[in-house]
């Protein structure tokens, strides 16, 4: 294991993030606010990351495996330890345990909060806040692979630690280029909702916050009722570019580039949209059918398929109290908590990808005791998925299920009732942000203890970094020499 070039790479990442601190400073003097937080911020983020990157300068540049997987578990953590300061030297959030659980929540595009009143809160913080999660949503590690040509070399190792779900497509053979395409990409998406939202009547910084916070399937907002209040415009926009974070980044690439018939037989793509769609039109039959109200037609359509999108994608913004919905329709809502978008999108959970190896190769075991001389052979947009990955995706699977139930178990020891316990469980894990009680939606999270705080933030570093990349840190083989 070379230490050395996982300092220095954290280091280097570090300093990214202090320009990304400096951006932030910008807001702060357009607005005349205090900048000392911010500046004591950057400074300490600043120190740090040069020590990191002058006391290993004679490292190597080369990054292996092993370095890419501790890498890419480790600065998410840093990261986060690093992100909440802001919060502590401004005066926002007084607590250790509250700042590194926004922080996390906003690197990992969670979208909970501790906050109650955002719309007081120094535009700056506003800032750092959307920020986080619009570097979160497309990875850290890819942004650096993009970006620092020093990584080069080891740019496959981290990509595949972060890409860590059943494909890992590429536009490019080379890793650094793949990156630098998606994130042309993500920023094009970002600077074309920004001017949509504008469009509408909205000024440049809200929607700079909430082009930020969608593209990234973040959810954080610079209004207390999330989109609730905003114009109808205003939130097809932000439902359209929602469902565009979850589309797998390499068919965006492939459709702008016009080579449509690939993606239109990506069958992952098909499926979300049939889950999309299906999803809501079952809310709508289910809401019209128990509540009996078929007026504003429009309103009604918007509002579930938004929900629907906004929950499937992990985006957590909210346009309706779902809490007043039929049982039956917030059941639905809560098993899309689970499912997330596309594979290589900014969405968390489990992805319809790896359901959807699960759902067909359980047919074909089904059809199998029917026809057992039959070889049977499972396919994926027409090509055969290795049984490996189908060991894989089963693995990954009862591991997101078993970390979910021993989070809701932890949460139930601290004091939480059992509701509450399995629905931020859930909302941690999935990335979601937002969660299911019988006593309405679960939005923000200061009244809870540190602890739940604690075990919150491990269960999101967890889900966004789809459960084995962490894990794997924990495997004594992984520390052994010579591995």
């Amino acid at each position: 294991m070379n230490l050395k070039v996982v300092i220095r790479t954290i280091g280097m990442l570090v300093m990214l993030e202090s320009i990304l601190m400096a951006f932030c400073l910008i807001a702060g003097i357009c607005y005349g606010e205090d900048l000392r937080g911010f500046l004591l911020s950057l400074g300490i983020s600043v120190a740090a990351g040069l020590l990191a990157i002058l006391t290993t300068r004679n490292s190597s540049v080369a990054v292996g495996k092993r370095e890419g997987y501790l890498i890419v578990g480790v600065v998410w953590v840093v990261f986060s330890l690093f992100g909440s300061m802001p919060f502590l030297f401004s005066g926002s959030i007084h607590s250790f345990s509250d700042a590194l659980f926004e922080s996390m929540s906003g690197f990992t595009t969670t979208g909970a909060t501790v906050f109650v009143d955002i719309e007081i809160l120094p535009k700056q913080i506003i800032l750092w806040r959307s920020l986080m999660q619009w570097v979160g949503g497309m990875g850290i590690i890819v942004l650096t692979v993009a970006v620092v040509p020093m990584i080069g070399m080891g740019g496959m190792q981290l990509y595949s630690a972060e890409a860590s779900g059943p494909t890992k497509d590429k536009i490019h053979p080379r890793i650094k280029d793949t990156a630098s395409r998606i994130y042309l990409i993500y920023i094009a998406c970002t600077i074309l909702e920004i001017i949509l939202l504008m469009c509408g009547g909205m000024n440049f910084f809200e929607s700079l916050i909430l082009a930020l916070s969608s593209i990234s399937s973040g959810g954080f907002s610079s209004q207390n009722a999330s989109v609730m209040e905003m114009s109808p415009y205003t939130q097809y926009v932000v439902m359209f570019f929602m469902f565009i974070s979850g589309v797998n980044f390499v068919l965006l690439y492939m459709a702008i580039r016009g080579k449509f018939r690939i993606v239109v037989k990506d069958d992952e793509l098909k499926n979300y949209l049939i889950v999309v769609f299906g999803c809501a039109i079952a809310i709508l039959i289910i809401n019209a059918w128990k509540t009996g109200t078929f007026a504003e037609i429009e309103k009604q359509i918007r509002v579930v398929l938004f929900q629907v999108i906004s929950i499937i994608t992990t985006s957590g913004f909210v346009i309706t109290d779902y809490a007043a919905m039929p049982n039956a329709s917030k059941m639905i809502l809560f098993f899309l908590t689970f499912f997330g978008a596309c594979a290589g999108s900014t969405s968390g959970a489990i992805k319809i990808v790896r359901i959807s190896v699960l759902l067909k190769n359980s047919y074909l075991a089904l059809k199998q005791i029917v026809h057992p001389n039959a070889i049977l052979t499972l396919r994926m947009s027409g090509k055969p998925i290795e049984s490996k990955v189908i060991s894989n995706v089963y693995a990954f699977i009862v591991m997101y299920v078993l970390i979910f139930l021993l989070g809701t178990l932890a949460l139930s020891f601290i004091g939480h009732d059992f509701y509450t316990a399995f629905s931020a469980s859930a909302l941690s894990i999935s990335n979601v942000g937002i969660g299911f009680c019988p006593s309405g939606m679960m939005t923000e999270f200061s009244t809870f203890p540190a602890a739940s705080k604690y075990v919150m933030t491990l269960l999101m570093l967890i889900g966004r970094l789809e459960v084995f990349t962490v894990l794997v840190l924990f495997l004594p083989s992984f520390w052994k020499k010579g591995n």
